[in-house]
């Protein structure tokens, strides 16, 4: 006793860290001596001192009278600290404090029951929610409404129709309340619940929440009204819900609330949504975006436009855009020469987006922009509008000073070449005669896109080794069988990037028959050209590419030997199954995975045979794959074989795993 008076002492010491260390020692007396002291700390003046009480006092066994005092600590009014602390203690403590927290549901004092109700809910425990539907009786307001916000939090059904019974009460924060806890929960509730409610200025943002998460089709008309209410908040409550319910309303329904929403185009409500996006918070903004979008009203072509930025809203802003059609374009063309170059630049990708032809000159006249942003926008959308008038400018910006600006171009010339066909042939032609690697590699993408298989076969033989791969994919794209020829010359290249071009494109040409220039590949010093030319015979077929595979079986490893097993199970067949079992005895783990991967799509006739070993490989990896390989194909077959392999397992992992699998059929 003398060590406790000594510890009192201490807890009464001006310094903050000494009471703190005299908290810290009393967790080694018997909780009836100490009690009292841990309740004092629980008050005291340094929240450090108060954290160190609720802390140690956590740390040993609560008897049913300290259980009771942080309760009653909870009236402590003029002390808010012991009562904050003391209500910490009691949320921590979860469910071993709720049976005598539900006693106190009926405290004399009112406060302490609305205290009672919040660490109720916090706490979440659904034993809790008779005696929280209850309290929705409450005599006193505060913890009535406490008692249906925290039967929201617990989110439990049995909570919604007793709420709904509790909203014929004529109180105007019970009900709402009683309304968020409603949405809170999600389950679905009748429309007629809302009725009478609607029509109450004070309850129409709280009934709308509900709408938006519980309501149905029935809703839309109310919640469509609801956007033009005169109330900001209630506006702005009515746009989210609707967004929210949309997203929840099948598609059909969906497109019925897309029709009606065009209907406020030029009403004063849309104005006032535009208003909204200067002061609302982010949630709000998204959804008026998302619903200025839907409507298509010009006004907000600028708003919009601003919200360009967020790449999270972009593709819902260029939908308002496409909503908006001809005028929100012109509404653009307004503001654009007094926008600066990062607006300028989402202008004119609007632009381009929505095809609008109307704006040929501004983009010529972007082209000569002083910022490369800007030029790249506007060549990427003459492109996709298809503006061939703008061809000689698209083409000076094939030297422009940066590489997106002439990537840009080449990307624009490639779009117009069956318009402009002529012209971008004459400048292929020009590019392919170029001192230039860089722009005789456009030239091939340009002959690409024209279809002229003649001069790329001439850049085949190019000096430049990045050319030469240009054009030898160009060629493989042109899938005609006449670039054949050119292709297989390519498989001797010294560039080894240029053979896996010419190795992967011949799978792409019909009617290749000669496959040895291709087989002879399956030798090549590089692996990726050897896995380029293994595609490609997977894709052509036939048993002389199954033979070929074999032969290489015997040779191959690694990437190359885990691309053969991939390309003999697209071929499909007893005989290339076969040869991919050969792989489940790899001294490579990452091949032996490959093929249970591939076996596990078969049958299991290969389990038999081969099960046993690979549940006792020396990779814990190649177990795992086994174990689910097992039970994918054998079901509740594999339990016991899987229970045998547990035995012995040490990998923790592994025994995870297995354990996973068998308990699908516990």
């Amino acid at each position: 006793m003398d060590d406790l008076e000594n510890i009192r002492k201490q807890m009464n010491e001006p310094d903050e860290e000494m009471r703190r260390q005299a908290v810290i020692s009393l967790s080694r007396y018997p909780l009836g001596n100490s009690r009292e002291l841990f309740f004092m700390a629980m008050g005291d003046v340094s929240w450090r001192v108060r954290k160190e009480a609720v802390n140690a006092l956590l740390t040993v066994s609560l008897d049913d009278a300290t259980l009771d005092g942080l309760i009653g600590l909870l009236a402590s009014s003029d002390n808010a600290g012991l009562r904050n602390s003391a209500v910490e203690a009691l949320e921590r403590l979860e469910s071993r404090g709720v049976p005598m927290l539900l006693e106190h549901l009926k405290d004399p004092d009112h406060d302490v029951r609305k205290f009672v109700a919040d660490i109720l809910g916090n706490i979440g425990d659904r034993s809790s929610i008779p005696a929280l539907v209850e309290s929705l009786r409450d005599p006193d307001a505060n913890v009535s409404a406490a008692a249906a916000e925290n039967l929201g939090k617990i989110g439990d059904s049995r909570a919604v129709a007793p709420l709904i019974e509790a909203l014929g009460k004529n109180d105007v924060w019970f009900r709402y309340s009683v309304l968020g806890a409603l949405a809170k929960i999600g389950d679905p509730v009748p429309f007629a619940v809302f009725t009478p409610l609607i029509n109450d200025a004070l309850l129409k943002r709280p009934v709308f929440e509900c709408l938006g998460a519980l309501g149905d089709r029935e809703a839309v008309p109310v919640l469509l009204e609801g956007i033009q209410d005169p109330v900001r908040s209630v506006r702005e409550a009515a746009v989210c819900a609707l967004l929210r319910l949309r997203a929840r309303l099948p598609a059909v329904y969906t497109r019925e609330v897309d029709d009606l929403l065009p209907g406020f185009k030029g009403k004063p409500c849309v104005e006032q949504l535009i208003d909204s996006l200067n002061t609302a918070e982010s949630q709000v903004k998204e959804a008026i975006v998302g619903l200025l979008a839907l409507i298509g009203d010009e006004r907000a072509a600028l708003p919009l436009l601003e919200w360009c930025r967020d790449e999270q809203l972009r593709r819902m802003c260029l939908n308002g855009f496409r909503s908006m059609g001809e005028r929100g374009m012109k509404a653009l063309l307004s503001v654009f020469s007094g926008a600066d170059h990062e607006e300028k630049a989402f202008i004119i990708h609007i632009w381009g987006e929505m095809s609008f032809g109307g704006a040929e000159s501004y983009l010529g006249e972007a082209m000569l922009s002083s910022n490369f942003a800007v030029r790249r926008s506007a060549v990427l959308a003459a492109g996709k509008i298809g503006l061939v008038g703008l061809l000689d400018q698209i083409a000076q910006l094939l030297d422009d000073s940066d590489p997106d600006v002439r990537e840009g171009a080449v990307g624009a010339l490639v779009r117009l070449a069956s318009t402009g066909r002529e012209k971008v042939s004459a400048i292929a032609r020009k590019l392919a005669a170029s001192p230039s690697p860089d722009a005789r590699r456009d030239a091939a993408r340009l002959l690409a896109a024209l279809g002229e298989p003649e001069p790329l076969a001439l850049l085949v033989k190019d000096e430049s080794a990045v050319v030469r791969r240009s054009a030898v994919t160009a060629l493989a794209g042109l899938g005609v069988p006449e670039c054949a020829g050119n292709l297989i010359m390519a498989l001797v290249d010294e560039d080894p990037d240029v053979r896996i071009a010419a190795a992967a494109g011949l799978g792409d040409v019909p009617g290749v028959k000669d496959l040895q220039p291709l087989i002879f590949s399956l030798d090549d010093e590089d692996p990726w050209v050897r896995c380029a030319a293994l595609k490609s015979l997977g894709k052509i077929g036939g048993e002389g590419v199954l033979d070929a595979i074999e032969a290489l079986l015997e040779k191959a490893d690694g990437v190359v030997l885990i691309t053969a097993l991939e390309t003999l199970a697209g071929l499909g067949g007893d005989r290339a199954l076969a040869m991919v079992r050969k792989g489940l005895v790899s001294g490579d783990e990452e091949v032996v995975k490959s093929a249970i991967d591939i076996l596990s799509r078969s049958d299991s006739g290969w389990i038999g045979e081969y099960g046993d070993m690979l549940l006792r490989h020396p990779h814990w990896d190649v177990r795992c794959a086994m174990a689910r390989a097992m039970a994918h194909l054998l079901g509740d077959g594999a339990a016991v074989p899987l229970r045998k392999a547990l035995e012995t397992e040490q990998d923790e992992l592994v025994r995870g795993e297995i354990r996973d699998l068998l308990g699908r059929w516990s």
